[in-house]
């Protein structure tokens, strides 16, 4: 595909050693050459010139060109390495834009590579949670996504699909004349299957590796909760005080605990309100608590045992937990059905709940190679091919007829192709890339 040349400032704003600034599209190197002391260079070398303004040197610069289709987004493409001055990146974007380029859109090199067939959307969209990501683990998980680890295993399901599809085709086009065995297509469908439920099982956790652990931090008021969260996070984050109902509202940070991202959420403290807006903010505690990967229920080793009766009351609806005593520092011993007692005040055994906490959440950092989704578009996708192969399945048992079941299997793989990209919509694609940076 040609389209228009498209410029943006690959780098962050601000003064910097280094920018870049980023061309790509038709006639790319014919717009860009008046501006260069140099006039021939050869694609994908290095070359240090002067970018130039009606003769005068505006800063030297370093020019590289990529001939299409060995380029990122499949165009030809320059990009040209200035002085990190802002006003130098002012100055030639405007010249740039004179000669007939506009300044891209948000991701919009990365949409032009996919349209191009330079990477599939899966890599496209790992690119940026590798650009955000906060953690060592976080990384990994894009990375694996990025090296096409995913792509890999939706293809080989789909190729599964396409067995299958060929099997039923050949009964719609020459019925009577080809015997064609239902339990080939059976067991092709329930090894498809048997895939798709593997990449549901363990997918959603490259996710959760990427948006952080969801955990929140509950119990009474004046338990410590918000001493906690500062603990944790070794700086005063939240207001601590004596009164009680102090934190009305919830107080989310990001916390790494050995690679492993934690979104922690501090609540207001249960209790019965004295007011409407203490009652919103523990409304919304009840509601945080539920929502969890992971509580830390605080309680008071002064006063433990109303603390213990509200515990029971919220433990059915935790997915994980860690039952946590504080206040050991006024207190002679732990008791045994507390899982784990620290100081709050003094960071007493706050490495032990580190601890506990990667223990509790082991189950969600725990990955394979291919099987991860770094967005819930993926994971919403994935989770609708599953459903149309269960209807497919449960159709052929049934003895449906071979048009309905070749309708269904067409459904599976669009939504197969939806993931990948190989089917592609303009809105999907504006949602995508709207969230990427400009130059990406």
């Amino acid at each position: 595909m040609i389209f228009d040349p498209i410029c943006a400032v690959a780098t962050p704003r601000g003064f910097s050693a280094l920018a870049v600034i980023r061309c790509s599209g038709e006639n790319v190197w014919k717009l860009i050459t008046p501006f260069l002391k140099v006039k021939h260079i050869e694609p994908w070398r290095l070359y240090l010139t002067e970018f130039t303004v009606d003769g005068k040197m505006v800063d030297e610069v370093t020019v590289v060109f990529y001939r299409a289709p060995r380029s990122y987004t499949g165009e030809d493409m320059v990009e040209l390495i200035f002085h990190g001055s802002p006003i130098v990146l002012k100055i030639v974007m405007e010249e740039l834009f004179k000669v007939g380029f506009r300044e891209a859109l948000p991701g919009e090199f990365t949409r032009r590579a996919v349209m191009n067939g330079k990477m599939d959307l899966l890599k496209a969209e790992a690119i940026e949670v590798l650009v955000e990501a906060k953690t060592r683990k976080a990384h990994e998980a894009a990375s694996f996504t990025y090296q096409g680890k995913l792509g890999q295993v939706v293809e080989s399901i789909r190729q599964l699909l396409i067995e299958a599809m060929a099997e039923v085709e050949v009964e719609l086009n020459y019925p009577g004349e080809v015997e064609v065995s239902t339990g080939g297509v059976i067991i092709r469908l329930e090894k498809a299957k048997e895939r798709l439920e593997r990449l549901v099982a363990h997918g959603e956790n490259g996710i959760t590796l990427t948006e952080g652990i969801r955990t929140v931090i509950a119990g009474r008021t004046n338990v410590g909760k918000s001493t906690l969260l500062n603990a944790l996070l070794r700086k005063d984050r939240a207001i601590v005080t004596d009164i009680p109902g102090t934190t009305r509202d919830t107080i989310e940070e990001a916390l790494s605990i050995d690679g492993t991202y934690f979104k922690i959420v501090d609540t207001a403290g249960i209790r019965e309100p004295d007011n409407v807006v203490e009652r919103i903010g523990i409304d919304r505690s009840k509601k945080e608590i539920e929502m969890a990967d992971l509580v830390i229920f605080m309680v008071d080793l002064t006063d433990p045992v109303p603390d213990l009766k509200l515990f029971e009351q919220f433990r059915p609806k935790m997915k994980r937990y860690v039952l946590l005593g504080n206040k050991l520092d006024l207190v002679s011993e732990c008791p045994g059905d507390l899982e784990l007692c620290i100081s709050a005040n003094s960071g007493g055994s706050l490495r032990k709940l580190e601890e506990k906490m990667l223990e509790k959440t082991a189950d969600l950092t725990d990955f394979n190679e291919g099987e991860l989704f770094v967005t819930e578009r993926q994971k919403a996708l994935t989770y609708r091919a599953l459903e149309y192969l269960n209807e497919t399945l449960d159709a052929l048992k049934q003895g449906i007829t071979m048009d309905i079941i070749s309708s269904f299997l067409h459904q599976t793989i669009k939504t197969l192709d939806e993931l990948t990209g190989k089917y592609l919509q303009d809105d999907l694609l504006d949602t995508i890339f709207s969230n990427f940076c400009v130059g990406k």
